[in-house]
């Protein structure tokens, strides 16, 4: 069994895309935490509107190509374009992405992000998550 935490981002109707997307992941893996949304404001000049972000620990046998498969699928089903160099620099109703890969759930969480919006929510999250507080809702910050 593999874990994985993974980064949910959405800045089209993310009140929409990002229940939609943590359903879906439980279509495909055991959803075992999900952290506080966090609204964060978009890197780069050629966003239009603000991100909510959100952290998610799942669980599978999948391989970690298996499972980045099954998360472009996710996101075309969604409405995201298909993977391109350009689709990078668009909004977009939600982007998922590995972040890291573990043994065990806290292995996986305890890992340090590059994306400091995700350093963010991890920073809110951790001791929710220490104390078993593992599925959040909606924070602004």
């Amino acid at each position: 069994m593999a874990f994985y935490l993974l980064g949910l981002g959405s800045n089209l109707n993310p009140d929409e895309h990002l229940p939609l997307a943590r359903q879906a992941l439980l279509q495909h893996f055991e959803l075992l935490a999900t952290s506080p949304e966090l609204e964060t404001a978009p890197v780069g000049d050629t966003f239009q509107y603000p991100f909510k972000n959100q952290l998610a620990v799942i669980s599978t046998g999948l391989s970690a190509t298996r499972v980045k498969e099954i998360l472009l699928e996710i996101e075309r089903t969604l409405g995201r374009e298909a993977k391109s160099p350009a689709r990078k620099l668009k909004d977009r109703t939600i982007d998922l992405d590995i972040l890291a890969e573990g043994s065990a759930a806290p292995e996986c969480f305890n890992q340090i992000l590059d994306e400091s919006y995700y350093r963010r929510v991890q920073q809110i999250w951790q001791p929710l998550f220490a104390t078993g507080n593992t599925h959040q809702s909606a924070l602004k910050i």
